[in-house]
């Protein structure tokens, strides 16, 4: 790739980019995928990038992605083959993807620019997931944001009402993005190119009022411009750096107060609704925002009426699990002291690890599966793999007798509880609702589906709680209890002598142990 060595305009270019970059860390990676659409700043991106890569000033790869959204008919495949032979020219690899904008922002009831948006950063995400399974590190994603950009989102965020973080947008970074031409202004990128002649395209639409972006940039601005005598985006670049000092200091104690308030839910991200209850209302919204980031790898359309939405789940007054929707298809969910972000299709997974949190078992789908003694008495031991999960349910016999070790995932099944020889493993999917539990000791039972009320076991997670039953009693509730036999030395001694009482004596039992495989 050719490098004007003869202009020093366009070293100084170089330099200032990379000395820009290198203050933020961004580069400290092993590939970067620079968005190019064509047009005169993502051009300039890649071709900055790939020269300082030429240069030996940056090690990482440089990759080359465009997307095709099909808005332009002609127009934009024109512009997919002028990158195409543009990348093809500078020796870098390119990803091309085609999007249908148009029935995305009809069936989202969205606008084309916002589906465009998010289908963008959604493809970019993805292809950065793959390089990273293929063995890239830590792959980012270069944006050709320039300091122009600065004054345009600041004053669209600030008539839509943003806080803080909309006004101090577009960053330098911000998760993989990176945004290395924040240094450098519209004009300068248009020079750079001339002068190390490089063609690229020209998107007319961009010089009308038409979209918001194109309304601020053409008219908004250059008629503040005229009315105060200096470029409004230089006042608005100072007032961006100040507010970037106080969005930091506020970021810093959002991320003390977001990690006060998480829970430990086996790895998913989740919240106490008690805790966020208790965090100032400008911390306690950007704590939710965060979970909300961490939950989807993204921020995009997750805006004021979304976050009071969200806030309206700590009501004291609300009962059991509720649910909201929220933007694509995803839900704020509440279960107790618990508040989470899920897709639709992940709510059931969501509710099954609170289970899991309580200490119940489960099971994704349906279970049921007879265990008989003949199965445990041929070789004095059982093991069998619960369909759909990460368990093993063991069974042995044994003697009544010596030290025993209790818990909650173990149970010392009479051999009598065995009725015509069998019991099955199963979970309310399988075996249906219709079961009772009395706990062993106690006077009274109850319907299983009330007990699992009585328990707080979030309601879409009922369905795949793992129990042994016999004829319609649950024998045994892992993470609860059973209703026959003993759970301690105590309790082991009553039984025994109740039964011996009866004129049974319970030589031998079977101990039930579920483990994780």
């Amino acid at each position: 790739m050719r490098e004007d060595k003869t202009n020093p305009d366009t070293n100084l270019i170089l330099d200032r980019v990379l000395e820009f970059s290198k203050d933020k860390g961004l580069f400290e990676c092993g590939a970067v995928i620079v968005g190019v659409s064509g047009g005169p700043d993502s051009v300039s991106l890649l071709y900055i990038l790939k020269s300082l890569k030429d240069r030996g000033d940056i090690s990482c790869d440089i990759v080359a992605f465009h997307c095709n959204h099909h808005l332009r008919p002609g127009v934009c495949d024109e512009e997919a083959e002028q990158v195409r032979l543009l990348c093809n020219k500078f020796g870098v690899d390119l990803k091309v993807i085609d999007f249908d904008c148009s029935g995305f922002a009809e069936q989202n009831s969205i606008s084309e620019e916002t589906a465009g948006r998010v289908l963008r950063y959604e493809a970019f995400e993805q292809y950065a997931e793959k390089l990273e399974e293929q063995g890239k590190d830590n792959v980012r994603i270069a944006i050709a944001h320039h300091k122009d950009d600065i004054a345009e989102t600041m004053m669209m965020n600030l008539f839509r009402g943003s806080g803080l973080e909309g006004l101090v947008n577009p960053k330098s970074r911000n998760g993989r993005l990176i945004r290395p031409l924040l240094c450098l202004r519209k004009n300068e990128l248009i020079d750079f190119l001339n002068a190390v002649d490089i063609k690229f395209a020209t998107d007319l639409t961009n010089f009308t009022t038409q979209g918001t972006r194109n309304f601020w940039r053409n008219d908004i601005l250059p008629r503040l411009g005229e009315h105060y005598g200096e470029d409004p985006s230089v006042p608005l670049t100072r007032a961006y750096r100040l507010l970037s000092d106080d969005l930091d200091f506020i970021s810093k104690a959002v991320d003390e107060a977001y990690a006060s308030s998480k829970l430990d839910l086996f790895g998913y991200p989740a919240l106490s609704v008690r805790i966020i209850c208790e965090l100032h209302p400008a911390i306690r919204s950007r704590v939710i925002r965060s979970l909300w980031l961490e939950t989807f790898g993204d921020l995009i359309d997750f805006e004021e009426g979304h976050l009071k939405d969200c806030i309206s789940l700590f009501n004291e007054s609300i009962q059991g699990e509720t649910t909201l929707d929220m933007p694509f298809g995803r839900k704020a969910y509440r279960h107790e002291d618990v508040f989470a972000f899920s897709t639709a299709e992940g709510l059931s997974v969501l509710a099954r690890v609170i289970a899991g949190k309580k200490g119940f078992l489960t099971s994704k789908g349906f279970v049921k599966q007879e265990i008989s003694l003949e199965d445990i008495g041929n070789n004095g031991q059982f093991s069998t793999k619960i369909p759909d999960s990460t368990y093993v349910l063991k069974a042995r016999i044994i003697e009544n007798s010596g030290d025993l070790e209790y818990n909650y995932f173990s149970w010392f099944c009479p051999i009598e509880a065995f009725s015509e020889g069998r019991i099955t493993l199963g979970n309310c999917d399988g075996i249906g609702t219709a079961l009772r539990m009395k706990r062993a000791g106690s006077a009274g039972g109850k319907e299983l589906n009330r007990l699992m009320t009585d328990l707080k076991i979030p309601e879409s997670a009922r369905k795949q709680i793992l129990f042994i039953e016999c004829n319609g009693d649950v024998l045994w509730l892992p993470g609860y209890g059973h209703g026959v036999g003993f759970t301690n030395a105590i309790s082991r001694e009553k039984y025994i002598a109740n039964r011996q009482s009866e004129g049974v004596d319970p030589e031998n039992m079977v101990l039930f142990t579920i483990e994780r495989q």
